[in-house]
């Protein structure tokens, strides 16, 4: 039996409100994966709209790590210190010069430090010493000996040299020996940047030279992923072979990478899959169709790696043979509408090919077949309350009608000025209404009259575009996110 409602509205500032808890779709575009060896068990992700997530038990359930970039810029590096613990560093790029640069964390991203002297990063490379940084930017490459603290451009402007650079690899032996990746092509320094050598011979001209990998085994031999497939050099890059393509594959590479234990196996991302070569390079497979960005081994296991895939994050323990889906808490999704038909859940998720829907069997979400497709129509911005009138959400605050839409006069209170996003009925307790303004819940019981705060939204620090009742024990109010899914709150205490 249901509690009444007054029990209810006497929880709603009680701390029996834990908060909000991420039910997904889980999944979605992942950019970078990382593995912290100073933790066991820690893993690190990254999307391209520079949300940054962590996991603390091998990739089984994970967290957002607030970042103060996040949404509002580009993130193409991620790097996780391999010689000082909880040390991260995130490049990102912004037309904003506030989000735009590299930021770093001391306390495994509890806090983060935007470092001065540096915009526009694209990617992130350290020496053995990670004192020594290098940074690829539209402007070139900089330089920094003392951790990200201070940054200096690696050679004169006046002088030929890489920009914009997207990959940059330094020499594991000898710090002044840097390589740089360009959309057009690699190029080559062996005195700290004061001058450069462009190295494409062998190269097909219109070269994106995504990643650059040193072999560690030999350091003459180079690697290269390029929008046209990959590259192998066997003499520090004087000269460029292109590697036989694993069939079935997409030429268009993004990330190669060595298995630090097995040093003759390669794994590489491309736009049709993740591939292998067992032989240094001289052959390839497919392992998966999965639009692959980036792939991190975890060292402590050395057939263990984590990729990153445009359909979410995957782990293997075989070197990719096998893929597990590892996804739990990692949401970079963006959601269209959220409905309840039949006591299942929809929800649509725009994406390149189309609009998908997706319901909730459970607790794991699954593709709704066409026959099921509840015909989600547009987000609802309009409710009706109990007394025949309207409430429309709108830029301007909160909008009330009691003439069936013909005048519309502001809502007073704390709804009356600001963005309202979101707003809903309550199926069952009457005059019950919950509305979203930036990160806060607000609730009503007099039918949208008078407005207190409910809950903050926390970790869903983007604010919610939808909201829902749905029916149950407990009752759950759903809060849906434009890119991290759907959060839920139980209305009733334990």
């Amino acid at each position: 039996m249901r509690a009444p409602f007054s029990l209810l509205a006497a929880l709603v500032c009680s701390p029996i409100w834990a908060g909000w808890e991420a039910i997904g779709p889980f999944g979605g575009p992942a950019a970078i994966v990382q593995v912290d060896r100073h933790h066991p068990g820690r893993v690190l992700a990254a999307t391209g709209n520079a949300q940054i997530f962590r996991s603390d038990d091998e990739g089984g359930s994970w967290r957002a790590i607030p970042f103060p970039a996040q949404l509002r810029s580009t993130l193409h590096a991620f790097v996780v210190d391999a010689h000082n613990p909880g040390i991260y560093f995130a490049g990102v790029a912004s037309d904003d010069p506030e989000y735009s640069g590299i930021y770093r964390t001391s306390d495994s991203g509890a806090t983060w430090k935007h470092l001065a002297g540096i915009k526009s990063v694209w990617a992130i490379a350290m020496w053995r010493d990670s004192r020594l940084m290098g940074a690829g930017t539209v402007d070139g490459v900089y330089l920094s000996r003392d951790a990200g603290e201070n940054w200096e451009r690696a050679g004169s402007p006046d002088k030929p040299g890489p920009k914009p650079v997207v990959s940059l690899a330094f020499d594991q032996v000898d710090p002044k020996i840097i390589y740089a990746g360009t959309p057009h092509l690699p190029w080559k320094t062996t005195d700290n940047g004061a001058s450069w050598d462009f190295i494409p011979q062998g190269m097909f001209d219109d070269s994106d030279v995504f990643s650059i990998l040193i072999d560690g085994r030999r350091r003459q031999t180079l690697f290269a992923s390029v929008c046209g497939g990959m590259y192998r050099s066997l003499d520090s890059g004087e000269q460029w072979k292109p590697l036989t393509k694993a069939k079935g594959a997409s030429a268009r590479t993004y990330h190669i990478t060595q298995n630090p234990v097995k040093m003759n196996v390669l794994l590489a991302g491309t736009t049709f899959g993740l591939v292998r070569s067992d032989d240094n390079g001289a052959s390839w497979r497919k392992l998966s169709d999965l639009p692959t960005r980036y792939i991190a081994f975890d060292s402590g296991k050395p057939d263990r790696i984590f990729v990153a895939t445009d359909a979410g994050l995957f782990r293997s323990d075989d070197l990719g043979q096998t893929l597990q889906a590892v996804n739990r808490g990692f949401a970079n999704r963006r959601i269209g509408a959220i409905a309840l038909l039949e006591k299942t859940l929809y929800v649509s998720a725009p994406e390149p090919g189309g609009t998908s829907i997706i319901r909730l069997d459970g607790s794991e979400w699954k593709p709704a077949p066409m026959d099921q497709d509840p015909a989600l129509e547009k987000m609802q911005k309009t409710v009706t309350t109990d007394s025949h009138g309207l409430l429309l959400a709108t830029v301007h605050g909160l909008m009330r009608s009691d003439d069936a839409g013909k005048t519309w006069r502001p809502v007073e209170g704390v709804l009356g000025a600001s963005t309202v996003s979101a707003i809903c009925k309550h199926p069952s307790r009457k005059g019950v209404l919950f509305a979203a303004q930036y990160s806060t819940v607000f609730i009503s019981t007099d039918d949208g009259r008078s407005w207190k705060k409910f809950a903050p939204i926390g970790d869903a620090s983007e604010g919610f575009q939808a909201l829902l009742v749905m029916p149950g024990s407990p009752d759950r109010l759903l809060g849906v996110t434009q890119n991290r899914g759907v959060y839920a709150m139980d209305l009733i205490g334990n």
